[in-house]
């Protein structure tokens, strides 16, 4: 498998796993007690940092295709540019969260869960639109040695 299909997998399974954290917190928030609200907390935290990581990796690997978003225009191009600005949203409002906000129950906190909520759709979409490539690419039987 070449290593951009497993950085793509990396960021699928992050990404779930960041949802699904960040929905727990917002559960717990409301439901449960701020020991629970704190513990998920650390796990998002630590899951979104591995994440940022593996985003790392998908720009390195996509470098020209982002420098080519700026001289082209497309329907498809345009989804991937507020996916990247609806990320941008989304890292910013954490770590502004992380900086400034203590305890749980902010309204920075609920910009940042509504921002997620976005961002995740939008890249839902993005999935979508490219599952049968990432499928063809993960059934490959090409090997390329890789640190990922």
């Amino acid at each position: 498998m070449k290593p951009i299909f497993k950085t793509d997998l990396a960021l699928i399974v992050l990404g779930l796993l960041s949802l699904t954290t960040g929905v727990s917190i917002h559960f717990a928030h409301h439901f449960l007690s701020h020991g629970v609200w704190h513990n998920w907390s650390i796990v998002h935290i630590i899951i979104n940092i591995l994440l940022l990581i593996f985003v790392g990796f998908h720009v390195k690997q996509h470098w020209g295709w982002f420098k080519a978003l700026v001289k082209k225009s497309s329907f498809r191009k345009k989804i991937s540019f507020f996916i990247m600005m609806a990320f941008i949203a989304v890292v910013l409002s954490g770590a502004f969260l992380l900086v400034f906000c203590k305890g749980q129950g902010s309204h920075a906190g609920l910009v940042h869960y509504y921002l997620g909520i976005i961002f995740s759709v939008l890249v839902i979409i993005h999935v979508a639109r490219r599952f049968k490539v990432l499928i063809k690419g993960i059934k490959s039987k090409k090997y390329i040695p890789t640190l990922l």
